[in-house]
């Protein structure tokens, strides 16, 4: 029996040694950056940190078809760009995907063979267009009343992609924060959501503080927001990543 432990003890050993060996697979050195742009040619107006471009490595697999290959995620900035310095050279396809826009790849939607094919070393970049759900413009940018409220209008046009229906238009948020992460927004400025319908398209809307600005003398990063869901009797038109924000451009205002 104590020879068997012994045994047992040296196996465990040599495990643990070659275990501890120094990893030898070099790190990710790559850059892969660029912007996703709507079909106007503008940076596409997203929420922070949305994970819209999916990542499939090709040549990871170096054409066994039986090798499993998982797909990863690129973050996209508010302002539609993306940048990433951390990442393994070799073969993708990248594919703009699950966002508030039309589904990129007309042909094969989110098959593992959708998407542009991209190879990646040193570093490289790749712009995409896409046509978002909708385009939001301001009317009349954000301004601080006497009372010290803040108001502001946009508009808002349904976008047609050939091939496709149109979704249908949901809700509105007015985001305001005191950071221009949008994550940090303030909800109680704006509580209620605004409920937004197709036959408002074109129409100024309007939007108020439910409560005056509670610090002065900082900035607030204001934007607003909405989204669509799927058309009434189309359920065709339950895209992927459907019900994803789309934005006007970030405002900047001073509070006195």
């Amino acid at each position: 029996m104590k020879l068997f432990n012994k045994c047992i003890f040296f196996v465990l050993c040599g495990m643990m040694a070659t275990s501890c060996e120094l990893d030898n697979y070099d790190a990710p050195d790559a850059t892969i950056q660029g912007t996703l742009y709507d079909h106007n040619g503008q940076p596409l107006q997203v929420n922070h940190g949305s994970g819209y471009i999916r990542m499939r490595e090709i040549s990871w697999a170096a054409g066994k078809e039986n090798a499993f290959v998982g797909n990863q995620t690129l973050k996209v900035q508010q302002d539609g760009t993306y940048r990433n310095t951390k990442w393994f050279a070799g073969e993708y396809r990248m594919l703009p995907y699950a966002g508030n826009f039309y589904p990129y790849d007309d042909e094969l939607q989110d098959g593992d063979d959708a998407g542009e094919l991209v190879k990646i070393s040193g570093t490289t970049t790749r712009d995409f267009t896409v046509t978002p759900y909708l385009t939001i413009e301001w009317v009349k940018k954000p301004t601080i009343t006497p009372d010290n409220y803040l108001e502001c209008s946009v508009r808002f046009k349904r976008n047609q992609k050939a091939g496709y229906e149109m979704p249908d238009l949901r809700e509105s948020y007015l985001r305001i924060s005191r950071s221009v992460n949008a994550s940090a927004f303030d909800g109680q400025l704006f509580q209620t959501k605004k409920t937004i319908t197709n036959d408002m398209e074109g129409q100024e809307i309007t939007y108020r503080t439910d409560i005056p600005l509670k610090y002065t003398g900082i900035d607030y990063w204001v934007r607003v927001s909405m989204n669509c869901q799927t058309a009434t009797g189309k359920p065709e038109t339950n895209y992927p990543g459907m019900g994803a924000e789309n934005f006007t451009t970030i405002e900047k205002i001073h509070v006195p």
